[in-house]
C-alpha cells in the first residue's frame, strides 16, 4: 500500500493467543530508508468508513506484542503502523506507513 510522501512498510502479524486476542506484529521497510526509531500501532476497523484505534507506541524495534481490546466487536480488522525516523513523530513528520492483511475477529 502506497502513501503519498511516505515510504511503504510490510506489516505481518501472527496470533500468539487467540483466546486472549493477543498478536505479534512485525514491520519492515519495503524499500531502503533511514532507520526507523519509533512506531505507532493502530487497529483499523475495516468497512465503508475505516477507523483507526490507537494501540501502542514502540521504540527502537520493528516488532511488538499487542492485545486487542476486550470489547472488540466481531468483524474485519487490520493493523496499521506509522513509523518515524526520530522522536519527531509528534510534529507530524511521518516517514513510513503500512497495513497488514485483514483478519477476522469472531
Amino acid at each position: 500500500m502506497d502513501y503519498e510522501g511516505e515510504r511503504s512498510l510490510r506489516v505481518t502479524l501472527e496470533f500468539s493467543d487467540t483466546a486472549h486476542r493477543s498478536l505479534d506484529v512485525q514491520w519492515s521497510a519495503a524499500t531502503a530508508c533511514k532507520k526507523l526509531e519509533y512506531a505507532r500501532i493502530f487497529l483499523v476497523v475495516l468497512g465503508d468508513d475505516p477507523q483507526r484505534v490507537y494501540l501502542n507506541l514502540v521504540d527502537t524495534r520493528p516488532w511488538a506484542s499487542v492485545r486487542l481490546p476486550e470489547a472488540l466487536a466481531e468483524g474485519e480488522y487490520a493493523i496499521e503502523i506509522d513509523a518515524y525516523g526520530s522522536a519527531s513523530w509528534g510534529d507530524g513528520r511521518l516517514d513510513a506507513r503500512g497495513r497488514s492483511a485483514s483478519f477476522t475477529v469472531v
